[in-house]
This record gives C-alpha cells, sequence and structure tokens, in this order.
C-alpha cells in the first residue's frame, strides 16, 4: 500500500472511519497552509508599544543551579507478596563538557548518585563518568547543584541470559512528571508488568493509575502515594494480566513522580525477553517515534487513543532514504479510551523511525521482537518521544558486550544538529545534517555519554539511544528516548507600567 492509501480491501477497509479519514485531510491541508503562511510572510511586534512603555519585558537565560532526577531503581524487587527477582544492575551518571554550556560555569558544585538512602557515586568535574553497581532494593535518586547542574544525564542498565529472565533493560532516569502514558505488557501467564514510580521530590505524592484495554479503561484507578524521595512498585498483571493490549496512564496531584513499565516475558520454560520502557510523549496528531528494530522478527504498533474521540492513524516508516513501504496495512482506526494494534510487516532487518498521524490526539509505542516464541527471545518498546528543544544529552552505561547506536529522525523539515561524543574523557563534536522524514545513525561505540544542540532548520528533530547485544538469534535490545537535559534556565525582568 502505498503512503497516499487510507485502507486496503478487505477488513481493513471495513474498519476504517472514512469521516477521520477525511479530517485527517483536512488537518493536512490546513497545516500546510500554515506553514505557507509562516514561512513566507514576516510580521513585526512592538512590545514597548503593547504594554505602554519604552521597555519591553526582556527574557534572558541563567545557566541551571539545581536538578534532581530519579531512577527506577531493582525494577523486579519491592512488592510486597511478590519474590524479588534479583538482576545486575547498574548506574551511569555524566557531567556534560563544558563545550555544551552557553556561559562559564561557577566554580564548586557537586553531582551525586544515592540509591537506598545512601550516596554510591560523585563526580567533581567536567566531562566525568562513573558507573557502580545497584543495590537490589530501593529508590535511586540524581541530585546535581551549582556549577556541576548543567547538562547532567544518569541511566541504569542490567543485561541476563538465563531460563528464567532474558533481556537487556536500559532506562534513563529523569525528573518527575504529572501526566504520563506507558504502553508496554500483554496477556498470558508468564508475562507480567511492574510499574515503578519514582519520586525525586521533597513531598509526598499521591499518584493515579489507570489501565486502558481493547475495550476502554479498564476498572478504577489505583491510588497509590509515594515518599518524598522514595519509590512505590505495583503489578499490573495481578489486576489487568488477561488484557492482550495495555495502556497505562499516570497522573499526579501537584508534584509528579517519574514512572517506568517492566515487561518480562517467559513461556513455559522459555525466556521470551524484558524491557524496562518510560512514559511516551504527551498526546498529540503527530507521534514520532524514533529506534524502532525491525525484520527481527514479529513487530507490533500500539496506539491508544485516550480522547473521548476515536481515532484513525496513519502509520509512516522511516529510513536513511526516506519513507519506506511495509508489506501490510499502514492504517488503523482506534475507539475512543481505547488502544488497538497494527503489525508492521514486510521490511529489512534495520532501525527505522515510525511516524502516526492520527485526526485527534494519540499516543504510541513500538513492540519489536526477535525470535519466533519457540527458542530464547528478546523484546524491545520504543515509545514515541518528544522533539528536542535545547540540548538533549544520555548517559551510556558501561555493560561489557554492549553496543550503541544513536538515531536521529527529523520530521516536517530538514534539521541540523551538533552531536558531541565523550569517548576516554575527550568530548568530539561533529555536525549532522538530515533532510525531511529522514533519519540517520552513528555508531556510539566506546562513548561514555552523547549530546545533541540542534542549531538550524525548520523540522523536528528526536533521537533514541538503541543499546544491542549479540546477533542474529540471541540478539537483545533495548530502546531509550533522548531527551533535553537542562542546561540553562530562562530569566525574566519586567518593567512596570506607568
Amino acid at each position: 500500500m502505498s503512503r497516499a492509501s487510507l485502507a486496503r480491501p478487505g477488513a481493513a477497509l471495513r474498519a476504517v472511519n472514512w469521516a477521520g479519514a477525511a479530517r485527517i485531510a483536512l488537518v493536512g491541508a490546513a497545516a500546510a497552509a500554515v506553514v505557507q503562511v509562516t514561512t513566507t510572510q514576516s510580521f513585526g511586534l512592538d512590545l514597548a508599544a503593547a504594554v505602554g512603555d519604552d521597555a519591553a519585558p526582556v527574557t534572558a537565560t541563567a545557566l541551571t543551579t539545581r536538578v534532581s532526577q530519579a531512577c527506577p531503581g531493582a525494577e523486579l524487587s519491592g512488592i510486597s507478596g511478590v519474590p524479588d527477582q534479583e538482576v545486575p544492575a547498574t548506574v551511569t551518571a555524566v557531567a556534560g563538557p563544558v563545550e555544551l554550556l552557553p556561559a562559564a560555569a561557577p566554580a564548586g558544585g557537586s553531582l551525586a548518585v544515592s540509591a537506598d538512602g545512601r550516596e554510591v557515586l560523585s563526580l567533581d568535574g567536567r566531562p566525568r563518568t562513573a558507573t557502580v553497581p545497584l543495590p537490589q532494593t530501593g529508590p535511586v535518586l540524581v541530585l546535581a547543584d551549582g556549577g556541576l547542574a548543567p547538562a547532567v544525564a544518569a541511566a541504569q542498565e542490567w543485561r541476563l541470559d538465563t531460563k528464567e529472565l532474558r533481556g537487556l533493560a536500559s532506562a534513563p532516569c529523569g525528573p518527575g512528571s504529572t501526566d504520563q502514558w506507558l504502553l508496554a505488557g500483554g496477556a498470558g501467564p508468564g508475562r507480567q508488568e511492574r510499574l515503578v514510580l519514582s519520586n525525586p521530590g521533597a513531598n509526598p505524592v499521591t499518584a493515579a493509575v489507570a489501565v486502558h484495554g481493547t475495550s476502554g479503561p479498564l476498572g478504577d484507578p489505583v491510588v497509590q502515594t509515594v515518599a518524598p524521595g522514595g519509590r512505590a512498585s505495583l503489578l499490573l498483571d495481578a489486576r489487568t494480566g488477561s488484557e492482550e493490549r495495555p495502556a497505562v496512564h499516570v497522573t499526579t496531584d501537584g508534584a509528579g513522580v517519574q514512572a517506568t513499565l517492566t515487561d518480562t516475558w517467559v513461556d513455559g520454560l522459555t525466556a521470551l525477553g524484558a524491557e524496562t520502557t518510560g512514559a511516551a510523549a504527551a498526546p498529540s496528531t503527530t507521534q514520532v517515534l524514533p529506534g524502532v528494530v525491525l525484520g527481527t522478527g514479529a513487530s507490533t504498533l500500539r496506539v491508544v487513543a485516550p480522547g473521548e474521540q476515536g481515532a484513525v492513524v496513519r502509520v509512516d516508516v522511516l529510513a536513511r532514504d526516506g519513507f519506506a513501504e511495509p508489506t501490510g496495512d499502514t492504517v488503523v482506526s482506534v475507539e475512543p479510551g481505547a488502544v488497538a494494534e497494527l503489525p508492521i510487516t514486510g521490511l529489512p532487518e534495520g532501525v527505522y523511525g515510525v511516524v502516526l498521524r492520527s485526526d485527534v490526539p494519540v499516543v504510541g509505542a513500538v513492540l519489536s521482537r526477535v525470535g519466533d516464541g519457540t527458542v530464547p527471545g528478546e523484546i524491545a518498546w520504543s515509545p514515541s518521544t518528544e522533539a528536542l528543544i535545547a540540548t538533549g544529552g544520555a548517559a551510556l552505561p558501561v555493560t561489557p558486550g554492549v553496543g550503541r547506536n544513536l538515531q536521529l529522525v527529523s520530521t516536517d523539515g530538514s534539521s541540523t544538529a551538533e552531536l558531541t561524543t565523550v569517548v576516554g574523557g575527550v568530548a568530539s563534536t561533529r555536525v549532522v545534517s538530515l533532510l525531511s522524514e529522514r533519519t540517520t545513525t552513528v555508531s556510539l561505540d566506546g562513548a561514555t555519554s552523547v549530546w545533541v544542540r540542534k542549531t538550524s532548520g525548520t523540522g523536528q528533530l528526536r533521537g533514541s539511544v538503541l543499546a544491542s547485544w549479540g546477533a542474529g538469534a540471541t540478539r537483545m535490545l533495548s530502546s531509550a528516548p533522548m531527551r533535553d537535559s537542562a542546561v540553562s534556565s530562562a530569566v525574566s525582568r519586567a518593567f512596570p507600567l506607568p
């Protein structure tokens, strides 16, 4: 099917909501018109006249002075009545190179990681990195202040290959959020979904956890309080184990939590994989999923329509040279508040970007599998992610045998960016340029951190770090979206009216 088509013969044709498809066309045309106007005309705005004063408000930037992040910690422990499962997890923290800072940082400052209430590592300069083992219980917090607060990144990772559990799981640490969607998990007696809520703040947070499925919301939300600097773990399949397509919605009152969902899959005596995934991008009519591995086994798009309207979603797959053409359907209809899936088939093995365009806001993620389910395999979840606004950063754990690549995707226009890697304590910067609806992949072997700063272009730039171990049927995978790292913040100066 071509990208211009909105349906295929047979059942797919009958399933499509044609009114929704028409809305896609109208929205696309309107968006194109807006782009044309905004790129061909210029407008002047006199802020001084607007406020009735000769001096307009001035907004400047200052370096970030404090960063507080949380990591999930040992994801497979901490649930009362459920046996803990030990994994060889480590946490890595990095302080970015001085080249990333728009101004000189003040002297001093600190960057420390605490696990289960005790400090496990600290850094005292740039660019520095450290990796330490994680304890099997308790929260993990990353705190930085002063001159070491700007350009901080941290991540945790584990790899295990046993009859009971097999997989590579990477999870970036991050700040709290008040509204998050996480898509992972599924039905089956040997499949479990563990939700970890971590609170990086100094006050308790109350979270509501709702699960949506094929038919919509599944019962009432579960309310969970998370202590300051603490975490709470929930075994979701105890409530929704029969749901084939769970999508988890986490909302909080006031302050936020950092949420991760760990999907483990064992069929009898065959371990089929494990992955820890974070929140997807906020619901929107355009969702971009970088770092999607296709062609190693079955790959499935999962999409939820969280609002009161159903959605018609068109799926585009992007490669280095532009659009790739799957052999199956590329349009899926989703009922209001429900979750739907669409197989992605017929593409050669490789790393792709997936773009969802819908008539109403949706959230999406792709499940990639290694193996056919009859032998030990692997799973990886690639969620949608937000466009990079300032400086994206990622810490790269040191796990023996694991290689890494960064995939960048530019949509709705071209993008040029500075890409900085730190190898052996030395920062190296190159320029990367992408045409619209294109991807590029950069090797990160040997690097301890990677940073991306968009410098020009009208496109939306996104990235994902793909970790990989082994090859062929034994390959292990994990996909982690790149997110903005706090470097500077706005400082406003207001002038009083006369």
